[in-house]
């Protein structure tokens, strides 16, 4: 009988694992933590509601405010996107791991393995067997990926991130963006409010420039705007990420597969990468259970996610490398321009966080409607 281990027991190894579950197969997860809530909030916590929704996973614990729009500055310039309904919340990802492992942790068909880190030697030797099958949910740095000479990523986001208590928050139910590719190249700060005086603030970089995302994220806070949010507060807790933001060419090697981050499944444009991730753990779970039954290849992986997600996945590419190298200055004549268009009407109204494509079929039906 086959063997599934899954290395990597964050949000999306742990949405696999369910997923497993529920077609009866057996799996073994490899953990290199003492739990699966350490570190599980080093990532920021932007999830919008109609992805949340397509998971079918009920996180309403983990929910800590709910978010109508963005408000994104460029310099003294802004363009506001609102919509009068929720549209993201911003939740708790360590609750998020607690409610996964919770219903899981005595799942007859599941096995935990804490304080396991399985080295390149060790790994290569599970996959010698043709009986096993891995399944890399070990994020952006995925020793899984690199122990059987996956193709490499080339570019990462690193991001620096400090959640403050007894904060003041301008936006309660707004998170506001803030380019600058002089100060942070390659991406952008954050402003998210988990409530009236808890602020996550945060910036990325690209890897490529070669500075530290600490470093300028000190530069960020030094904003005037933004040492008015914190003045009086108090850090909760300070975390570092990598971010992977283009999509590895191969997904799959024989008997290995890679999900989530490990696979570079992440919306580049802002770095979300749980609800893209998470849909393409629903379908490797679904191959991985034909593989075993029925003997499909589980090459049929490759195909189906690329198929259903890879389009979207490369129009936020695409979205990422035009702001990225866009210098402020025609940057603000853009959102000048989008502003002469009523753009922040358009885009609040038809606008989806996930699907650009889904965006623009809706203003194009939008414009045939009329």
């Amino acid at each position: 009988m086959k063997k599934v281990i899954i290395i990597g027991a964050g949000i999306i190894g742990l949405i696999f694992a369910k997923e497993l579950s529920a077609l009866n197969i057996n799996c073994e997860i490899y953990e290199s933590k003492p739990n699966v809530y350490k570190n599980a909030d080093k990532a920021s916590g932007i999830l919008s509601k109609n992805g949340l929704e397509k998971l079918g996973i009920d996180f309403s614990s983990s929910i800590e405010n709910k978010i109508n729009g963005a408000i994104i500055h460029i310099n003294n310039k802004k363009i506001r996107l609102e919509k009068t309904s929720t549209v993201a919340y911003i939740i708790n990802r360590q609750k998020i791991v607690k409610v996964l492992y919770n219903e899981l942790r005595n799942n007859k068909f599941i096995k935990f393995n804490f304080n396991k880190k399985i080295e390149k030697q060790e790994l290569k030797k599970l996959k010698n067997n043709k009986n096993n099958i891995i399944v890399g949910a070990d994020g952006a740095v995925s020793a899984v990926a690199s122990a059987f000479d996956f193709p490499k990523i080339k570019e990462y986001i690193l991001t620096y991130k400090t959640e403050y208590n007894n904060a003041k928050a301008a936006n309660t139910n707004f998170v506001e963006l803030f380019f600058n590719n002089k100060l942070m190249p390659g991406f952008f700060a954050w402003v998210a409010p988990h409530s009236n005086s808890k602020i996550e603030i945060g910036i990325g970089i690209s890897s490529n420039k070669k500075k530290n995302s600490r470093d300028i994220f000190n530069k960020f806070i030094e904003d005037k705007n933004i040492k008015q949010i914190i003045k009086n507060a108090k850090i909760k807790s300070q975390h570092a990420s990598i971010i992977p933001i283009a999509i590895r060419k191969k997904t799959v090697i024989d008997n290995a597969i890679l999900i989530g981050d490990a696979a570079g499944q992440v919306k580049s444009s802002t770095g979300g990468g749980i609800i893209f991730g998470a849909m393409c753990a629903k379908i490797a779970a679904e191959i991985v259970h034909q593989n075993i039954l029925e003997n499909k290849p589980l090459k049929k992986y490759e195909k189906e996610w690329r198929k259903k997600y890879e389009f979207d996945l490369k129009m936020h590419r695409l979205l990422h490398n035009f702001y990225s190298r866009t210098n402020n200055k025609h940057l603000i004549s853009i959102l000048d321009f989008l502003k002469l268009l009523n753009m922040e009407r358009i885009i609040s109204k038809y606008g989806d966080m996930d699907s650009l494509v889904q965006t623009l079929k809706n203003i194009v039906t939008r414009k045939k409607q009329r």
